[in-house]
Order: C-alpha cells, then structure tokens, then sequence
C-alpha cells in the first residue's frame, strides 16, 4: 500500500466513525488527534478521536475497523479545559495537534483556543517541581555509587534518567510536558541555555563515559534549579 493510500484509508475511517458518533445530538465537537492528525502515521499506526458531548462523562472505547485500531476518548468541554490545568498537561499538544471533523457552535475552534492559551500560560506547578526534585534526590546516591570503568553501569544509569532529565529541563523552563513519545519532538520548543544544549547533546549522543558524565552534570543542575525535594531546602 502506497503512503497515499495509508493516508485515504486512514482519514476515511476516522470521517466514518465521526459520522456515527455525531448521530447522537448532544456531541458538540469530533476532533482527529495523533500521528493521523498530523499526517506522520503508518499502515499500522491507530486513529484517535477525542469527543467533546454535553452530556457524557469521561468515556473511551475501542473498536476495529478495516483491521486498524480505533480509540475513542469523551469528556465533556469542561473535562477537557480542567484537563489543560495539571502538573502534566500532555492534552495541550494533543488538542494544538489535532483536526476539528465536527463541531457545533465553534466548539472545537474554542477547545484549541483554550490549549494555546494555557500553553502560553504555562506555569510549572510546586507540585510537579516537587515531584521531580524527589527523582533526583534518589538518584543521585546511585549515581555516585557507579564506578569510572563500569561501561555498562554507565550506559545504563544514563538511559535510566533519560525520563526524568527531558521532563526537569521542560519544568525549570516552563514549557508544559508533552507526552513521553513526543518529548524529543517537542524539545525545540523549550529555551535551553547554551550549557543545557552542550550537555544535552552529549547526553543523548556521546560514548557511554562522555553520557554518564553529562547525567550527572545535568542531574545537579536540575536539582539547584527545582528547589527542595518534598519540602527539604
């Protein structure tokens, strides 16, 4: 099958199962979300659909069609918003990434409105700023506990703290954390300093030494800049 064809097969499921889910007449907006959305999917890649509805809570289904996978999320408009404000607001870029199918009374337009501004408005929570503080107040004993000649020791520690690393540089800059498949896409989005950028890269690309060296150096700087782990100074 050509990437044409992927694309039609695609975006023609995700046209027919809106247009059964907007039989029911208190669904004010059908949105296309994910790699479809945006055009980067392949064969195997799923189709999501997000459904604002006046009147159901939080559902999600499932289905098969044509032998692709089909994930359907429901909330309300309000459940939707309210997911925009929280330590971890990966709905944002799902909602600036997605295609309004259907809508009622601009409800999909103001649904993509409400993402941007609370990206632009982002600011990280003492929470999440907590949270991540703790993950480096544990790791760092079992950094300083990995001998120099332990190659894979290393290697591993360094691939350990790839999560934790990405999320505290998109916290200390106030850039809200995107899903973890999407934190390298979204990387470009948050105002690393120079040093951050040259120990990023090294972190993510040098030998397992030059990688670990750059952990740690990261490790220490995202502690100083998160502030105490749980209260601690």
């Amino acid at each position: 099958m050509s990437d044409e064809e992927v694309a039609d097969q695609h975006r023609l499921i995700a046209d027919r199962v809106t247009r059964a889910l907007v039989e029911r007449s208190t669904v004010q907006a059908v949105f296309l979300a994910g790699s479809v959305a945006r055009g980067e999917h392949l064969a195997t890649s799923d189709i999501d659909l997000l459904v604002v509805d006046a009147d159901a809570g939080h559902a999600m289904s499932r289905s098969c069609e044509d032998d692709i996978l089909v994930e359907v999320i429901t909330h309300t408009r309000q459940e939707w918003i309210d997911r925009f404000d929280r330590p971890k607001a990966s709905w944002l870029y799902a909602f600036l990434d997605a295609v309004v199918l259907h809508q009622v009374d601009d409800t999909g337009d103001q649904i993509k409105v409400a993402a941007l501004d609370a990206r632009d408005s982002y600011r990280a929570s003492k929470q999440l700023r907590s949270e991540l503080a703790t993950r480096l107040w544990h790791g760092q004993a079992k950094l300083a506990r990995v001998s120099p000649d332990d190659q894979i020791g290393m290697g591993y520690w360094a691939a350990l703290c790839v999560e934790t690393i990405l999320d505290g540089l998109f916290t200390i800059h106030d850039v809200p954390l995107p899903a973890g498949s999407r934190r390298l896409a979204h990387l470009n989005e948050v105002p690393l300093t120079q040093r951050e950028r040259v120990l990023l890269d090294t972190y993510l690309t040098g030998s397992a030494g030059d990688r670990f060296a750059a952990t740690v150096r990261l490790c220490d700087h995202l502690r100083a800049e998160l502030g105490g782990a749980n209260g601690l100074p």
